[in-house]
């Protein structure tokens, strides 16, 4: 009886899928593709009411050939233009196997049919829902293992977990037996892992238990993850050839199901493999020990009602509908944080503090000029405190990089390469003042662009800052695309080598396979600027020099891929257009050659070497493609 019921649901789908590609996609389908919802609990996506589906428009796309495919799609638009669904088939068997979902015209989440089976198998929660990726391997909805998946998304997995005592949640959350290979550890280390990692799902559901006989419900909500910084161990001090990286330990603060009382309980080890990070230990309740030790026990947070009262109002503060009341959410969540870090012992103050300075840089962000006053008092006050905490560091820098933006939004065109140099001068001081501080890193990588920037001039600076950065925090997520950054800058002359995903097709790309061939490699993004006028230059000089093999590649690095499509559609690009998540900073094809700016262009020769590692669009690029081709 079950099969039959779940054959039925799948008939029903497929229904609707064919209802959605037949035909041509107009008005009267709306409702049936906006029918169609996330397969996973609690996601947010945008959906239109009874009254604005009138004013939602439906449309059929098509995208660069890929292969023998013509990727095919039908896109819903709301009133504003802005994308609401996308779903695209890119394997030419008229049902799609891509479906995404927008908030505010952002991509939000989607769901993938990898296998062909008409069902999705892989999700990916992306933009406001957060970054994780994961997959379900016996088509019953329920996410099996991840691909990707950050400390903070584990710890809401594992609370999600212990608050509806799922053990199957928990046991995704576990490394599998190839990740733990991958670590290239020592097989007892690896017995020592797999040993722990297997009383990890009994510690989470007894520790559910007590949670419950405390209160948590169903209805719970996790609040805040307190990890520090993350505990690296040299992999050669451990017969690896990777270095091992940890949270020993980490709390995990959450509301208990009925908006007025809080509570916390610790983790116990997460540890990084690749782009997830895994539970080893499993929970235990209270909090974790201060210093992140790994050790048991903790004081946990003071469970009296004045502390539960300003939990539950920070919870009440909501994102407003819009920009113009983001400056008072953020003063608001400030005032309350405020008094709770008063309210703590000292040494569980540090997260409820870096959230207070957070709120504070966001609002001196939006113009506030009050609150940019309040985040140099905090940094005043916790630099005299404790010269070198994290926490200082922490304030002092978002006090230069808040300073910074407001010199560079008053200063005159003739101003800023002082305003330039004033910036460089202090990410200079900040680097020596907190040189193991996690803020650091990122100093470092902005000094370094600051100096790539400067002009011929500072490239010497710029690399020197950018080995740095990579040497002092290799465990960093900066210290790849400073990697990145060192090769672009030393690549003339060099094989130019870049793997990726096609866009649209999901196939994979190396430019082996335009070898012998002169090629223009195009990285761009669509925000902020019109990028038609490049775009239609690159069909031009492809078509000019189509008989002299000339190859264009373009790297779109937007956050999501629906405006890079329209905008190759429009400008009729021909070659290889390639896209992976993770925008500017985080996808990899961006840390590859560590760009920092866009449009960045390559010219390749025949030979598959470097000519020009940072070519000029318009008419200087026609004369060095010229060049290129002969």
């Amino acid at each position: 009886m079950q099969a039959k019921r779940f054959t039925m649901r799948a008939i029903a789908a497929l229904t609707l899928v064919s209802g959605i590609w037949g035909g041509s996609a107009s008005a009267q389908n709306v409702a049936d593709i906006l029918a169609r919802t996330p397969t996973q609990p609690g996601v947010t996506v945008t959906t239109p009411t009874s009254e604005e589906l009138a004013t939602c428009k439906a449309e059929q796309l098509s995208w660069p050939k890929q292969g023998n495919v013509t990727p095919t799609g039908v896109v819903v638009r709301d009133s504003q233009g802005r994308l609401v669904r996308q779903f695209v088939d890119t394997t030419g068997r008229n049902n799609p196997n891509i479906f995404s979902y927008y908030v505010n015209g952002v991509e939000a989440y989607r769901e993938l049919d990898a296998n062909g089976d008409g069902k999705p198998d892989q999700f990916r929660w992306l933009g406001p829902n957060g970054g994780k990726w994961g997959a379900d391997s016996n088509a019953d909805g329920r996410i099996d293992t991840w691909y990707v998946i950050s400390p903070e998304e584990v710890s809401q997995e594992l609370f999600l977990a212990m608050a509806t005592k799922d053990a199957r949640r928990v046991e995704a959350l576990l490394p599998t037996e190839e990740e733990l290979k991958s670590l290239g550890l020592p097989a007892p280390e690896i017995a020592k892992i797999r040993q722990r990692a297997s009383g990890a799902v009994k510690r989470a559901l007894d520790t559910a238990e007590s949670l419950a006989q405390k209160g948590l419900t169903t209805q719970g909500k996790w609040i805040h993850l307190e990890a520090g910084v993350p505990h690296t161990t040299a992999g050669d001090t451990v017969g690896s050839a990777h270095d091992i990286v940890a949270h020993k330990n980490a709390t995990v603060l959450f509301d208990r199901g009925d908006g007025k009382s809080a509570d916390v309980f610790q983790t116990g080890e997460i540890l990084m493999v690749g782009r997830v990070w895994r539970l080893v230990d499993g929970p235990a309740p209270g909090a974790a020990p201060i210093g992140n030790s790994g050790e048991e026990g903790g004081t946990p947070l003071p469970d009296n009602p004045e502390f539960q009262k300003l939990v539950a109002g920070l919870q009440k503060i909501t994102l407003p509908a819009d920009q113009t009341g983001m400056v008072k959410y953020h003063t608001d969540r400030a005032a309350i944080l405020e008094q709770i870090v008063a309210l703590l012992p000292a040494a569980q103050q540090e997260a409820w503090q870096k959230q207070v300075i957070d709120a504070y840089t966001a609002a001196s962000d939006g113009g506030d000029a009050a609150s940019f006053t309040r985040l140099k008092q905090w940094r005043d006050t916790l630099t005299a405190n404790g010269a070198k905490t994290g926490v200082a560091a922490y304030a002092a820098f978002r006090v230069i990089a808040a300073e910074y933006s407001e010199k560079l939004r008053a200063a005159k065109a003739e101003e800023v390469m002082k305003v330039q140099e004033w910036w460089r001068d202090h990410l200079s001081q900040f680097v020596k003042a907190y040189p193991q501080a996690e803020e650091s890193a990122e100093a470092m990588l902005r000094l370094a662009v600051a100096h790539e920037f400067a002009g011929k001039d500072g490239e010497a600076q710029a690399k020197q800052w950018y080995e740095t950065l990579a040497s002092s925090f290799p465990s960093h997520a900066y210290a790849a695309k400073a990697q990145g950054a060192v090769k672009r800058l030393t690549c003339m002359g060099q094989p130019f080598e870049l793997a990726g995903t096609v866009l649209g097709s999901g196939e994979q790309f190396h430019t082996t396979q335009i070898a012998g061939k002169p090629t223009i490699v195009y990285f761009w993004a669509s925000w902020g600027r019109d990028v038609s006028g490049e775009l239609k230059q690159l069909a031009e000089l492809a078509k000019t020099h189509a008989a002299k093999g000339l190859q264009i590649v373009t790297v779109n690095l937007d956050d999501e891929p629906g405006a890079a499509v329209a905008a190759i559609n429009a400008a009729q690009v021909p070659g290889t257009h390639l896209y992976m998540p993770g925008g500017l900073d985080r996808s990899p094809l961006a840390v590859a050659y560590g760009i920092q700016m866009v449009p960045h262009v390559f010219l390749v020769n025949r030979e598959g070497k470097v000519a020009n590692r940072n070519a000029q669009t318009g008419p200087v690029l026609r004369d060095e493609v010229e060049k290129l081709v002969k």
